[in-house]
């Protein structure tokens, strides 16, 4: 779909949500390959929030404070 159409605030909250709960995941999993798909995942949403001119925190930094 190439239209101009916006997300709707709970949309973006739920975007929001889903972006918080997949780093956490990544964060915290101990699972290699659940890890990789969070953070591919991850990389999905935040192409999609970028792309919407969404202001957020982007987390990748965190892991390699965390060492994973």
């Amino acid at each position: 779909m190439n239209g101009q159409a916006e997300l709707t605030a709970a949309q973006e909250l739920r975007l929001r949500e889903v972006y918080a709960i997949l780093h956490e995941l990544a964060a915290d999993c101990e699972v290699p390959a659940v890890v990789a798909a969070a953070r591919a995942a991850l990389a999905e949403v935040h192409t999609a929030l970028a792309g919407q001119a969404i202001e957020f925190e982007f987390y990748s930094q965190r892991w390699l404070e965390a060492g994973t």
